[in-house]
C-alpha cells in the first residue's frame, strides 16, 4: 500500500515536472517566435524611416533646386549679370544676393556666384559675387543633382566644417549660382529629430564612404571606415566593412551586424539593427541609415521570459487552477460592479445635463424678452412724454368747466395709464421704470397693499394678516414695486379660490441670511431679509408645472383669462430688488408664493449735500439749455417753457449743446439721457469739468445702472423719468437743492 502510494507520488511529480516542462518548452518557443516577429516589425519600421528621410533629402534638395532656378528669373538678377557680363562689374550681384540672403532660413549659410569650375582640384572656388563674409570652400566630391545641369558639392572650409553646396549653371554655363547648405542644419530638419529607440540614429553618407550627416560632431567628415580605424585601430571592423560595401553598392536593406556606440566616450562593442536605402540623384547617390540597439529589442523579451517561467512554476506547484477560477470570479465581479456605477454616474450626468440645458433655455428667453421689452418701453415712453405734456398744457389754459378741459383730461388720465403699463413691461429689462429706489419702511409698504387689496377682494375670499416686522424695518423698494408684486400674487390667489369660499392669508417676518438661504438660491445672501408671504386654500398647482410657472406667457387658465407675465413679473421685480422667490403648493390644499428681500440701514427720507457750485442769480433762473434728440419732446418742452417765462434755447444733439456751453451763461441745462454721440451723463461731465455754475436735469425712459451712478456721483442734480408733465419739469427747474 505504502509503494502504490509512492509510486502515486512519484507519479503526481512526474507529471507536474513533464508539465512545468512542456509549458517552459512552450513559453520558450512562444517568445523566440515573438522576438523574431518583433524584430522583424523593428526591421520594417526602420526601413521606413530610413524612406521618410531619403525622401525628405530629396524633396529638401529639389526645393533649393526650384529656389536657385527663381532667384535666376529674377528682373534684378537678369540686370546685375547684364552689367557683369558687359561691364565686369559684380557689385549689382553681391547686392541682389545680399538682399536675398535676408530672406532665407537659418540652413543657408550663403549665396554666391562663382567661375564655373573646371576639374575635381583641391581649389578653392573662385567667387565672383557672394552674400556673406568671405570664406574658401573646397569641392572633395561632386555629383549631378538634376536633368537641367543642377549639381551637388560636397564641401569643407578651412575650418574643418562641411557643406552641401546646390548649384545650377548661369551667364551661358561660364558661371554657376550657388546656394551654400549648412549640413548640420539640414541634419536638424531631415533626421535628428527622428528618434530610434533610446541609442539609435539617423546618418547620411555619400557614394564614397564620407559621413555627411551624423549626432556625434567629431564623425561628420571622416571615412566611415578608414576614419575610424585612425581613430580606434584596435576596434574590430569585420561586420562593419561588409554593410558599408553593401551600402556603396546603393543597394536598399536591413542587416544585422556588431559595430560600437560612437557616442560613448570609449565606444563600447554592441549589436546594432541597420536600416539603408539610397537618395538617388542624376549620376550618384547619398546613403541613408537608420540604425538601432539590437538588445534594447531583445532584452527584454529574455527577461520577461525568464519570469514568466519561474511565475509558471509557482502557479503550477500552488494550484493554479483554483486561483485562475478565483480570479475570474473577483474580475467578474468587479466589472460588474464598476459598469453599474459608470452606467450611475451616467444617468446622473445626463439629468444634471438636461437640468442645466433647461436653466439656459430658461435664462436665454428671460434675457430676450428683457432686451425687448426694455426697447419697447423706451419707445413708448418717448411717444407718452409729448401726449401727456401738450395735455398738461391744455388743462393748464382751459377753464376747468369746459370740454376742451374734460377731453385733456380723458387723455393725459389714459397716457398716465399707459404710463404705468409700460412700467410693468419695463420690469422685464431688469432696469429701473421709475424712480431711484429709496428705503421703504416695510409696515408702511404693507399697509399701502392692504388699502389696495380691500378695493379688488372679491366677496368669496375672507383676508387674513399676520405680519410680524419690527417698526424700523426697512428694505429698498418703490411702493411701486410692492404694490405691483403683491397686487399679481394675490390675483393668482384669488383666480385659484374662484368658485369656493376662500381664505387669503397675507404675512411674514424677519429672517437672518443663514435662515434664507433654505428658502431660496442666490449667489450671495445678505444678512437679513424681510419674508412677504400671500397663502390661499384654492387648487393648487400641479407639480410638473411648477417648474414653468415663472416662464413668461405661461398661463394654467383658460385662454382670455391670463397673460402668462404676472408671475414672470413678479420674479424679475423680487430678483432686480436682490431677493427671492419661494413656492409651496399642494393639489386642493392651495399655494403659497413667499418673497425675500433684503433689508436696508438708514430711514424713509434720506438727504443729500449739493456738491455744485450755486448760481449766483435769483432762484427762478431765467435762461434755461433743453437738449433732446426726439424733435416731437423738444418741440413740446420748449412751447411749454418759453409760455412759463424762461428763456430757452433749444438743440436736438449734445455736439450744439457743448458748443453753446461754450458761447453763453445759462442757469439750467435740462438734457435727454439716451442721444447719439454724446449721452446726458457725458454732457452733464463735460459741463462739470467746464466748471459751469448752472444746475443740470436729466431725463430718461429706463432708469439704468449708468444713469443711477451718475446721479449718485452728484453729476446731475434731478433725475426726472419719461413721460413725464410740462408741470413736473417746471417744478424741477424751481428746486435749488440737488434732490431725488
Amino acid at each position: 500500500m505504502e509503494f502504490w502510494k509512492k509510486e502515486r507520488l512519484w507519479q503526481s511529480v512526474c507529471a507536474a515536472l513533464g508539465v512545468v516542462v512542456i509549458l517552459a518548452a512552450c513559453l520558450i518557443y512562444s517568445f523566440k517566435t515573438y522576438r523574431d516577429q518583433i524584430i522583424e516589425e523593428q526591421k520594417e519600421q526602420l526601413l521606413t524611416i530610413a524612406k521618410a528621410v531619403s525622401n525628405s533629402i530629396s524633396i529638401y534638395t529639389g526645393f533649393y533646386f526650384d529656389d536657385l532656378q527663381d532667384l535666376k528669373r529674377y528682373e534684378a538678377y537678369e540686370r546685375a549679370e547684364e552689367i557683369y557680363l558687359t561691364q565686369d562689374v559684380a557689385t549689382p550681384l553681391q547686392r541682389f544676393l545680399r538682399e536675398r540672403m535676408e530672406l532665407r532660413h537659418n540652413d543657408i549659410s550663403d549665396l554666391m556666384v562663382t567661375k564655373a569650375p573646371e576639374n575635381d582640384a583641391d581649389d578653392p572656388l573662385d567667387v565672383v559675387a557672394r552674400a556673406r563674409v568671405n570664406r574658401a570652400y573646397v569641392s572633395v566630391h561632386h555629383f549631378m543633382g538634376t536633368d537641367s545641369g543642377g549639381r551637388i558639392d560636397i564641401l569643407h572650409d578651412k575650418d574643418g566644417l562641411y557643406y552641401l553646396g546646390l548649384s545650377i549653371p548661369v551667364m551661358e554655363d561660364a558661371c554657376r549660382l550657388w546656394m551654400i547648405i549648412n549640413i548640420e542644419e539640414m541634419y536638424q530638419k531631415v533626421g535628428s529629430y527622428i528618434r530610434v529607440g533610446d541609442n539609435g540614429y539617423v546618418m547620411i553618407k555619400d557614394s564614397t564612404g564620407r559621413i555627411l550627416m551624423h549626432p556625434v560632431q567629431e564623425q561628420i567628415g571622416i571615412d566611415v571606415i578608414e576614419g575610424r580605424e585612425e581613430m580606434y585601430p584596435d576596434f574590430d571592423y569585420t561586420e562593419l566593412i561588409e554593410l558599408i560595401d553593401h551600402q556603396l553598392e546603393g543597394r536598399e536593406d536591413v542587416e544585422i551586424y556588431h559595430s560600437y556606440w560612437w557616442a560613448d566616450e570609449v565606444p563600447r562593442r554592441v549589436r546594432k539593427i541597420g536600416a539603408y536605402t539610397p537618395v538617388r540623384f542624376q549620376d550618384d547617390f547619398l546613403i541613408v541609415c537608420a540604425v538601432i540597439d539590437y538588445d534594447e529589442i531583445a532584452r527584454p523579451f529574455g527577461q520577461a521570459m525568464v519570469t514568466i517561467f519561474l511565475l509558471s512554476i509557482v502557479i503550477v506547484s500552488f494550484l493554479a487552477v483554483i486561483l485562475v477560477r478565483f480570479w475570474r470570479l473577483m474580475k467578474t465581479r468587479s466589472l460588474v460592479e464598476q459598469e453599474n456605477k459608470r452606467l450611475r454616474e451616467m444617468n446622473a450626468k445626463q439629468e444634471e445635463l438636461r437640468r442645466q440645458e433647461e436653466q439656459l433655455y430658461h435664462d436665454q428667453r428671460l434675457q430676450l424678452m428683457g432686451s425687448l421689452t426694455g426697447g419697447i418701453a423706451h419707445e413708448f415712453n418717448n411717444l407718452l412724454t409729448p401726449i401727456m405734456g401738450y395735455s398738461g398744457m391744455i388743462m393748464m389754459e382751459a377753464d376747468p368747466q369746459s370740454d376742451t378741459y374734460e377731453s385733456a383730461e380723458e387723455i393725459y388720465n389714459a397716457a398716465d395709464r399707459a404710463k404705468e403699463i409700460i412700467r410693468q413691461i419695463a420690469s422685464f429689462s431688469r432696469k429701473h421704470a421709475g424712480t431711484p429706489l429709496k428705503p421703504l419702511n416695510i409696515r408702511k409698504g404693507v399697509e399701502g397693499v392692504l388699502k389696495m387689496m380691500e378695493t379688488v377682494i372679491p366677496p368669496n375670499v375672507h383676508l387674513i394678516v399676520q405680519g410680524d416686522w419690527e417698526e424700523d424695518s426697512c428694505i429698498l423698494c418703490g411702493e411701486t414695486e410692492l404694490n405691483q408684486i403683491m397686487l399679481n400674487l394675490c390675483t393668482n390667489a384669488f383666480h385659484a379660490m374662484k368658485g369656493k369660499k376662500g381664505v387669503l392669508v397675507i404675512g411674514g417676518g424677519i429672517l437672518t441670511g443663514k435662515q434664507a438661504e433654505s428658502n431660496f438660491k442666490a449667489s450671495v445672501h445678505a444678512d437679513s431679509y424681510m419674508s412677504l408671504f400671500v397663502k390661499d386654500n384654492g387648487c393648487g398647482i400641479p407639480e410638473d408645472r411648477i417648474q414653468r410657472i415663472f416662464e413668461p406667457f405661461f398661463t394654467t387658465k383658460p385662454v382670455g383669462e391670463g397673460t402668462g407675465l404676472g408671475l414672470s413679473t413678479v420674479q424679475n421685480l423680487v430678483e432686480s430688488l436682490n431677493g427671492g422667490i419661494r413656492v409651496d403648493s399642494s393639489l386642493e390644499n392651495g399655494t403659497c408664493f413667499t418673497i425675500y428681500i433684503p433689508l436696508c440701514s438708514g430711514t424713509v427720507e434720506t438727504s443729500r449735500k449739493k456738491t455744485k457750485k450755486k448760481s449766483s442769480l435769483p432762484k427762478n433762473a431765467k435762461r434755461i439749455l433743453l437738449v433732446e434728440d426726439e424733435k416731437k419732446i423738444l418741440k413740446m418742452f420748449e412751447r411749454a417753457l418759453k409760455g412759463a417765462g424762461y428763456e430757452v434755447t433749444a438743440v436736438s444733439n449734445s455736439l450744439e449743446a457743448k458748443k453753446l456751453l461754450q458761447e453763453k451763461r445759462f442757469d439750467v441745462v435740462v438734457t435727454d439721457y439716451a442721444m447719439p454721440g454724446m449721452n446726458g451723463g457725458q454732457l452733464a461731465a463735460l459741463i462739470q469739468k467746464m466748471g459751469l455754475a448752472c444746475r443740470v436735469i436729466m431725463i430718461t425712459g429706463l432708469v439704468e445702472d449708468q444713469v443711477l451712478e451718475y446721479y449718485r456721483s452728484h453729476l446731475i442734480d434731478m433725475l426726472l423719468v419719461k413721460p413725464l408733465e410740462v408741470q413736473t419739469l417746471i417744478d424741477a427747474i424751481e428746486r435749488e437743492e440737488h434732490s431725488s
